[in-house]
């Protein structure tokens, strides 16, 4: 709701906010003056202790949760479709039905999240989906392969939303690019080192008379079991209950985050508030966002290995001749999340990586050198970029612990439905071009990019408002003290993101 809307709103008066607030801050002390008492020495070291704690942790987790719900392209150029005798639609019917359980338990999955706590729920989806990848090995036909995929889907379904809260619940907006970047850029991690294990790991092909494609998936479910079980030791819910924090470096960094947005380590859990979340029209147009830059994301992922072989590369050498995409995409999200904490606009640091990503397309639908086609799979991994922005970006601006919990849920939940379509759109129909799929991609992307100007427009006007509303431009409102409540980010005192 914009802020005209809520000036004429008897419940949510702005003059109501100043009068009540007038005394308050005359004796209030900024966050500023607090953190004054601690040098910059003390500051760095206790983000400097959350990064070490907090970072591998979620990086190790979404790394092999990416390779787990991936290897499924690697085990089929490496002998999956051949022993199990797949058709094209049955093995396109395996990739999609894994992402119809993310969308079915994603938005609840959050919620519990947030109704429990991050310490036992996010370790124990991880130990569920280890197991269920190691049961692959088992399969014998089409139909338990399907059968594994949906229930895989089903147990990891809360996994990535709940990580990009927690994050969010540990650093303040201007240190969150760099992390989701760390994060993010794991996904090309995991495309370059997922296709170098699972070439190294079916090099088992025949021991103890397994097929080397069962072997990769018994291999990276026990290496996922075992991350779940070391996380469930490591890992701290919020910063107020974290015991390796002292006393200075607590304070230092709950400070920091109620300043930032008024967020409270005891904040408690509110229906009302998480109801907000679907209450905000907002949301929808981040669902249609991530919708359209999950679709081409998952679809590369799931079928670039099929794609480099339709260059003329078999088996392992697919595999291999996929991975050095993805060290480019790696270090252009490197680099975009340290520019975007720096300079901040996150609306055209997404604008930049989706267009360079379908001038890539176009190139790729128009062009028959095989050197050209291969080198515009280079480019075409600028579309990890908008997708790592657009966490931070959506974590920045939706404000209120129970709110961000239940709107991350149901828009990655949205975009969870661009997995089932992803799986279809490199059908072996279309090779060696498969220019249909990238023309679905390139599609995908204008509507991204129209649901991100929508958004980018709708915060700079709230923004403009609230400070003609305040009497002058404020950069970012010193919020320690404020209450959001069900204003969530609609609070006066809140400003967007741009």
């Amino acid at each position: 709701m914009p802020l005209d809307d809520i000036k004429h709103d008897p419940e949510v008066s702005v003059a109501s906010f100043r009068s009540s607030e007038k005394d308050e801050k005359e004796v209030r002390p900024s966050a500023a003056q607090l953190l004054a008492k601690y040098d910059q020495t003390q500051i760095d070291k206790a983000w400097r202790k959350v990064d070490w704690h907090i970072m591998p942790i979620a990086v190790l987790l979404y790394l092999a949760s990416y390779i787990d719900r991936a290897n499924i392209g690697n085990a089929k150029v490496l002998g999956l479709a051949k022993d199990l005798k797949l058709t094209d639609n049955q093995y396109n019917l395996a990739l999609t039905i894994f992402f119809v359980g993310y969308v079915i338990y994603e938005t609840p999955s959050n919620i519990i999240l947030r109704k429990t706590s991050p310490r036992f729920y996010i370790p124990g989806m991880v130990i569920v989906w280890g197991v269920i990848c190691a049961l692959f090995a088992l399969v014998h036909d089409a139909k338990s392969l399907i059968a594994l995929r949906f229930f895989l889907g089903l147990a990891e379904a809360g996994f990535l939303p709940g990580i990009i809260f927690w994050i969010g619940c540990w650093y303040p907006r201007p240190l969150q690019g760099r992390r989701f970047a760390v994060l993010y850029c794991s996904v090309s991690l995991t495309g370059a080192f997922g296709g170098l294990l699972a070439t190294a790991i079916h090099g088992l092909d025949g021991a103890h008379g397994i097929s080397g494609w069962r072997w990769i998936f018994i291999v990276e479910g026990c290496i996922t079991t075992g991350l779940g079980l070391l996380s469930l030791i490591f890992m701290s819910a919020y910063p107020n209950t974290a015991s390796w924090l002292s006393t200075t470096e607590r304070d230092i960094v709950l400070l920091t985050n109620e300043a930032d947005r008024a967020l409270k380590p005891a904040e408690s859990f509110s229906g009302a508030e998480i109801s907000s979340a679907f209450k905000d029209w907002r949301t929808y147009v981040w669902s249609l966002m991530y919708i359209g830059t999950y679709i081409p994301v998952y679809s590369v992922i799931l079928s670039l290995p099929s794609v480099v072989a339709g260059l003329g590369y078999k088996g392992t050498h697919a595999t291999l001749m996929a991975c050095p995409p993805y060290g480019l995409g790696f270090i252009v999200v490197l680099l975009v999340g340290w520019s975007t904490d720096k300079y901040g606009h996150r609306y055209w640091h997404c604008f930049g990586g989706i267009v360079v990503t379908m001038t890539a397309l176009i190139v790729l639908m128009i062009a028959r050198n095989l050197v050209v086609r291969y080198i515009m799979f280079f480019f075409v991994m600028f579309m990890f970029v908008p997708i790592a922005v657009m966490w931070a970006w959506l974590s920045s601006n939706v404000a209120g612990a129970n709110k961000r919990a239940a709107a991350c849920g149901f828009i990655f939940s949205i975009g969870s439905i661009g997995g089932t379509v992803s799986g279809q759109l490199y059908r072996a129909a279309w090779a060696p071009r498969y220019v249909q799929g990238h023309a679905v991609n390139l599609g995908c992307y204008v509507l991204a990019l129209t649901a991100g100007t929508i958004l980018w427009w709708s915060y700079r006007r709230d923004n403009a408002l609230r400070d003609k509303a305040a009497g002058h431009k404020v950069d970012r409102e010193d919020m320690l003290g404020d209450d959001l409540g069900e204003l969530g980010d609609r609070h006066p005192h809140f400003r967007y993101y741009l």
